[in-house]
């Protein structure tokens, strides 16, 4: 291609991804089903790209996409409404990932014949739901506040859940056999939480002082977000996990006020209403290219494969169902939701991401992978956009009065 061919391709994909984000919150349908049939359109289609040249830089990009989209969600996370009004979250995105990657390794070794750790690798890449999808969608749902908020948080948490669990079993498969195995995952998870989580929250202390000392300065945002690459970096270069030090990171400036209170801090100062604006397109920009990106590299070639993610979708929902009632025993509330909460079960973009790790690790059925999420990954937000509808159409059927609540911000 030729670079009048690249700049008209760039931006044609860029304008429909803000189409596809639009028509997303205008109707409920996830704009990642049409950036996936994008990527399809100019790469196996048309052949406007070349599959080889993309892959190649699948393990960057999918780095690239991990820490800029978990930094955002970082800055737009409410730490204190964690604590204080959701602490079934955490309950819910354990028990639901838990769950899911359990019920994934069984089936996998069942049916595929794959050893039980490699169905838990493969159940950890696609045991969360995504926050991309789910907080949009909130926004658009008669819920209640607590179930709204519940819902966000859990989809965020599990974002980072999986990049971590996921990492940490892909280091048991490319480490030495001499080591122990289980050692090997336990530390895999308690070092990457460890470390990212204490990256992420003394660098973010120390960047709001310095942010406290050229507030206004031109540039700070994208000098901010580099800030971020660089712990991602830094903390993956010391056996920590650069995801989590980008969200703690985000996290971090996105409270800073109350953080700073907290720890008597002088002149508090958080990120503002411009960076988070600023830092959420670059999301979008990133989150749109992305999922193009993975629609021109990917193509089905075994209905064997696509079946099995069909039906691990369908298990998902009845396990998810299990979570949420666990979950919602002895409150009201949320009992009333139910059937809206066991329906979201939307996996997207860190499903995508590490499916990508995965097919440069080199590690036995990598290959085998990449279909199955995918397949997981459209049914599974088929499944939701469906369910939705259904409910949404049911709630008015039976007059469910409009229930006040504050829009939980994407």
């Amino acid at each position: 291609m030729d670079v009048a061919q690249v700049f008209i391709l760039v931006s044609v994909v860029v304008i429909i991804g803000f189409i596809g984000n639009y028509f997303f919150r205008k109707t409920g349908i996830p704009d990642i089903l049409i950036l996936i049939l994008l990527g399809a359109l100019v790469g196996p289609v048309l052949n406007l790209v070349e599959r080889s040249a993309l892959v190649s830089v699948a393990p960057i990009f999918a780095a690239l996409a991990v820490a800029v989209i978990l930094f955002d969600g970082g800055l737009n996370l409410n730490l204190y409404l964690v604590l204080k009004e959701s602490p079934r979250a955490i309950v819910l995105a354990f028990l639901g990932f838990l769950l899911s990657m359990i019920v994934t390794s069984l089936f996998t070794h069942f049916v595929l014949g794959w050893d039980i750790l490699q169905g838990l690798l493969l159940g950890s890449i696609i045991g969360g739901t995504s926050s991309a999808i789910v907080i949009p969608l909130m926004n658009r749902v008669n819920v209640s506040h607590k179930a709204s908020t519940l819902l966000s948080l859990e989809s965020t948490f599990t974002d980072a859940i999986c990049i971590v669990f996921a990492i940490a079993f892909l280091q048991f498969f490319t480490t030495s056999p001499a080591e122990n195995g289980f050692n090997i995952i336990v530390r895999g998870i308690a070092s990457g939480f460890s470390i990212g989580i204490v990256i992420g929250f003394v660098s973010g202390i120390v960047w709001l002082k310095v942010l406290s000392s050229f507030t206004d300065e031109p540039y700070e945002d994208i000098l901010t977000l580099c800030i971020a690459l660089l712990l991602f970096g830094l903390s993956e270069q010391v056996g920590g996990n650069g995801a989590i030090s980008a969200l703690v990171f985000g996290l971090i400036l996105g409270n800073g006020v109350k953080i700073s209170e907290t720890l008597y801090i002088s002149q508090p100062i958080e990120a503002s209403r411009i960076m988070k604006r600023f830092h959420s397109e670059i999301s979008f920009i990133i989150r749109t290219f992305f999922f193009t990106y993975m629609g021109a590299i990917f193509f089905f070639y075994d209905l064997r494969l696509i079946l099995i993610g069909v039906a691990l979708s369908l298990i998902f929902f009845l396990v998810r169902y299990v979570a949420v009632w666990i979950t919602t025993i002895k409150e009201p509330i949320l009992e009333i939701d139910r059937n809206l909460m066991a329906i979201m079960i939307p996996r997207g973009l860190a499903a995508a991401v590490l499916s990508q790790l995965i097919i440069t690790s080199g590690i036995s059925n990598a290959g085998l992978f990449q279909d199955i999420v995918f397949t997981v990954i459209i049914s599974t937000v088929i499944i939701c956009t469906l369910g939705v509808y259904l409910i949404k159409e049911s709630y008015k059927k039976v007059g469910e009065k409009q229930i006040d609540r504050p829009k939980v911000q994407a």
